[in-house]
């Protein structure tokens, strides 16, 4: 199965996996795993290697389920976490975490014209 690129809107959780390497995110339903790439837009530039393994379901509505993971997505504490995740999906509620590593020496790659440059 082929794996499909991974999308990171959120500034702050794009910032965690570009500065550490590593993000946790939410997400409202299951997607594939394994080795990819990831972007900023749906239809943006491929930004660098990753590879996408699933941690597991969680209601985001209970802090206790969140707060394990609440600085691998870059955030402070959970509510901030909480409040990206409402604005990227609505209603808060089931989903599954996803741990995401870059894969890549540079991290990000930079793109001709592109806003790295």
């Amino acid at each position: 199965m082929s794996v499909g690129p991974v999308i990171f809107s959120d500034d702050t959780a794009r910032a965690q996996l570009v500065e550490d390497g590593e993000v946790v995110t939410f997400r409202t339903s299951e997607r594939t795993t394994g080795s990819t790439w990831w972007r900023e837009t749906r239809t943006g530039p491929k930004k660098g290697d990753c590879h996408i393994e699933r941690i597991g379901a969680v209601d985001a509505a209970v802090d206790d389920e969140l707060a394990p993971f609440r600085d691998r997505p870059g955030f402070d504490s959970v509510e901030p976490w909480r409040s990206a995740i409402r604005s990227l999906n609505g209603d808060v509620g089931e989903g599954i975490l996803y741990r995401v590593r870059t894969t890549d020496d540079a991290r990000v790659v930079a793109v001709p014209g592109g806003e790295d440059e």
